[in-house]
């Protein structure tokens, strides 16, 4: 936020042995506005990324919609 970024978001990626290396399933970009406080965007990130994704994401692992081949994150 002290930077100016206007965007910021969550990502949900597939573990491998690296810290934040595996192959990524689905990202979402949430809007940083000039006014927020870390909280208040913290919470937005929550509610419009993570709490959106994270269901779908599992739900399609369940479901084998998704899987890796070759490195890289393949939808059926």
């Amino acid at each position: 936020m002290e930077r100016g970024v206007k965007l910021t978001g969550a990502t949900v990626h597939f573990v491998n042995e690296g810290m934040d290396e595996g192959p990524i399933i689905a990202q979402k970009a949430v809007e940083v506005f000039q006014d927020d406080t870390a909280e208040v965007l913290q919470r937005r990130v929550m509610e419009q990324a993570e709490w959106v994704l994270l269901p779908q994401v599992i739900d399609d692992i369940a479901n084998e919609r998704i899987y890796v081949e070759d490195g890289k994150v393949r939808k059926k």
